[in-house]
């Protein structure tokens, strides 16, 4: 027998043995939020945890998906910290659906949210964190490094967390998901029900990277 041929029976019996030490493990179902919101929740269960979301949108569609989240929080009887960056959370707003598993964290600037977020999601304590940039101006937003976001990604992939951003326009480059949404509101909606609005949204759900497959389905939690 030549040396090649040798060689190559070796290669196939070394993979045999480590194929047999070794064995595939099988892939881990992704772990997804169900948020309420049947829009959103039909388009990959809900919020990935592990992951970090980019929510963007207008400031009312805002309001909106972060009023779903806290009654989530509340029916599911989960904690959640929401990082709220140029002041614009008003609790009063929220007072119908308890803000008691909520921890609300006011910033004035990208930087200090920033450093905030990293705090909690080292902490890993919190299965939902929220960073609210609407408010800030596109120049301030647009200080904050790629790098920040890709180190977030690693940080929530260790601790299971959902860490959610909410910006009027993509800007996210390290989001495993992207929601983005529109409306089509009139006067008249001013006098609706937040939860008849939010289901008239146009919602748009973008995965990035490993997607749910029949053999990989999503796991609802409860």
């Amino acid at each position: 027998m030549s040396s090649a041929a040798t060689n190559i029976l070796r290669l196939a019996e070394l993979r045999q043995t480590l194929a047999e030490r070794f064995p595939t493990e099988a892939a881990v179902p992704e772990r997804v939020w169900e948020t309420g919101w049947a829009a959103l929740d039909a388009q990959g269960g809900g919020l990935r945890l592990g992951a970090v979301t980019e929510f963007s949108g207008s400031s009312g569609c805002s309001t909106l998906f972060l009023h779903r989240l806290l009654q989530a929080v509340r029916q599911q009887q989960r904690l959640a910290a929401l990082v709220d960056c140029g002041r614009s959370f008003d609790p009063e707003s929220y007072r119908e659906v308890g803000l008691e598993r909520l921890l609300c964290v006011f910033c004035d600037t990208a930087e200090n949210g920033v450093k905030a977020v990293d705090l909690l999601l080292r902490d890993g304590n919190l299965p939902l964190v929220l960073l609210d940039l609407q408010a800030l101006p596109a120049r301030s937003r647009g200080r904050i490094p790629a790098s920040t976001w890709h180190r977030f990604q690693r940080l929530v992939e260790k601790s299971g967390t959902a860490l959610v951003v909410l910006t009027p326009q993509p800007m996210v480059e390290a989001a495993r998901v992207r929601i983005a949404v529109r409306n089509r509101w009139s006067l008249a909606a001013l006098r609706r029900r937040r939860r008849e609005l939010l289901e008239e949204l146009s919602v748009q759900v973008f995965h990035r990277g490993r997607q749910a497959t029949p053999a990989e389905p999503f796991v609802r939690t409860a």
